[in-house]
């Protein structure tokens, strides 16, 4: 009986987050004692924003990603007077291009880059209160997806230079 109350959480106050593992209370506990719990979406605490201030490894990642970015759309518009138009952007399996369209559409690839960095920073920063691995693992996944990025545009236009 034990373990089924446990895994049943009879009221939405009834399990809090701390900063390592979630805290119940006694399953004899009177109803009222379940409003003294936090709730799991309460306001980020200074300390939870002092651990986001001082993490200097997802500060890395999340600026290295989002300069690479920058780099690549500089480099893509350094680039865009002398790409053909229209531009091949895809290439099936046999490296023939099977979507061809103007030369603008090669700044979706930056665009793409930069959805990534946003959606990647914004659950990074929101996870890291709880779990500094998933938010280090969010930005390192922005800052390799700005580099795979970056060999797509190198192959479509053709090289560096």
């Amino acid at each position: 009986m034990n373990l089924l109350f446990s895994s049943f959480t009879p009221h939405p106050s009834a399990l809090s987050m701390s900063t390592r593992h979630p805290i119940a209370p006694p399953p004899d506990a009177p109803p009222e004692s379940l409003t003294s719990f936090p709730l799991i979406d309460a306001p980020i605490t200074e300390d939870a924003l002092t651990r986001l201030q001082s993490d200097h490894t997802l500060h890395v990642l999340l600026i290295s990603a989002f300069v690479v970015n920058l780099v690549l759309l500089a480099y893509l518009a350094l680039r865009f007077e002398v790409l053909p138009d229209p531009l091949p952007l895809h290439f099936d399996a046999s490296g023939l291009p099977d979507r061809i369209e103007a030369k603008g559409g090669i700044f979706g690839l930056p665009i793409i880059g930069m959805i990534i960095f946003v959606s990647n920073a914004g659950l990074g920063v929101i996870v890291h209160r709880w779990q500094r691995a998933a938010a280090l693992l969010l930005a390192g996944g922005a800052s390799i997806a700005q580099i795979l990025m970056w060999f797509a545009a190198i192959s479509i236009v053709g090289g560096i230079y």
